[in-house]
């Protein structure tokens, strides 16, 4: 088995009181240039994807010292990071909770054309959020499931409704769009009422290939397990620990099965990375530059290492031979230097050791993709 590998889209080599190393570039940090040369490292490491994680909050009593909850709009910065990239896998997060289907599937369908092939998502629901929208957050977490499998199903009508094919731009008859390849959605469910269909085509598949569905990923336990087993590409979890994460992906894995599914989505933990070409240099930065808050280590809710590249290559490879993952998310902390050091130290010597392939799927989050009727 090899590993399917992720890369973050925030700049969590700032977080903490590493954003006062004078290599941070938190000066840039809006213009959203560190995370593009960021990207543009992990493409050429051959990371597979880049995920954009999200919140809809601000926690005014951090900001004055930690940038954490600061960036760009993640759809916004999939733009731009489509415009800097060639290859690498795009997956902004979309907030199942409070979006409605018509906005979300024109944007995606936006990024489908700017990055061919390039474009996924992650659906997830939001725990806060309340004061920025007028709809109202279902009470409970299964609820808040079932609106977002409602809103991958209304979004996908919508992508399907106006096929590439549909675009002729005949110059010589006349035709720019053929109206009879055009279909409107009329979804109407528990949750959404939409018409469509879009304003604007699906992206040209490759010759001969059928419009497909958006590579999924879903964030979260319990409930989301069980959407997760059944339609998802891929899930993004929290497991600081092995055993942890040898549960999550059995739990994903029976969900998968009760579904009718032989493909189980991939578990893809999160994995902090605080790197230093010394053990010694990196607890020290630890300590100072990514210290822990209260109750909280270091690298946040995930599985983290402290430590060289060697100790990281160590640390996964240990998890894959006991079952406890399919993939990882990384994120750098502490400093530039940890970026670095995942992309020109850790990655080749995964590939080396065989646990990532020599080079990159061209679609690398897909293991079930449905066709379009």
């Amino acid at each position: 088995m090899t590993l399917l590998t992720g890369f973050t889209a925030a700049p969590t080599w700032m977080r903490g009181q590493a954003w006062r190393r004078a290599d941070s570039r938190v000066e840039e940090l809006l213009s959203g240039a560190p995370i593009v040369d960021a990207v543009v490292l992990a493409e050429q490491a051959g990371f597979d994807a880049v995920f954009r994680p999200d919140a809809l909050t601000l926690p005014i009593d951090t900001i004055r010292e930690d940038p954490a909850h600061l960036g760009l709009d993640p759809v916004v910065q999939a733009a731009q990071l489509a415009a800097a990239t060639h290859r690498i896998a795009l997956i902004p997060t979309v907030s199942a909770t409070f979006s409605e289907p018509y906005p979300v599937a024109r944007q995606l369908v936006s990024l489908e054309h700017l990055a061919p092939g390039r474009i996924g998502w992650n659906v997830v629901t939001s725990r806060t959020g309340d004061g920025q929208f007028s709809v109202a957050r279902l009470p409970d977490s299964a609820a808040r499931w079932r609106r977002a499998e409602e809103l991958i199903d209304a979004v996908e009508s919508l992508r399907a409704g106006f096929p590439a094919a549909a675009l002729r731009a005949d110059r010589t008859d006349g035709t720019l769009v053929d109206p009879a390849l055009v279909r409107p959605s009329d979804h109407a469910g528990e949750h959404f009422r939409v018409a469509g269909p879009l304003p604007l085509p699906g992206a040209v598949p490759e010759a001969g290939a059928a419009p497909r569905r958006l590579p999924l990923l879903i964030a979260g336990g319990g409930p989301a397990q069980a959407l997760a087993g059944r339609r998802a590409d891929a899930v993004f979890a929290a497991a600081v620990e092995p055993m942890a994460g040898r549960a999550q992906r059995s739990a994903i894995r029976d969900a998968a099965a009760a579904a009718g599914r032989a493909d189980p989505p991939r578990l893809l933990p999160g994995l902090s990375l605080l790197l230093a070409d010394t053990r010694e240099q990196a607890r020290e930065l630890a300590r100072t530059s990514a210290p822990a808050g209260a109750g909280r280590p270091p690298g946040g809710p995930h599985w983290t290492v402290i430590g060289t590249p060697e100790d990281a290559v160590a640390s996964i490879a240990e998890r894959a031979r006991h079952g406890g993952l399919d993939g990882f998310i990384v994120f750098p902390i502490g400093w530039w230097r940890s970026v670095e050091l995942v992309c020109g130290a850790v990655m080749p010597r995964l590939r080396e050791l065989g646990l990532i392939a020599s080079e990159p799927h061209p679609d690398p989050f897909t293991t079930r993709q449905e066709t379009h009727e």
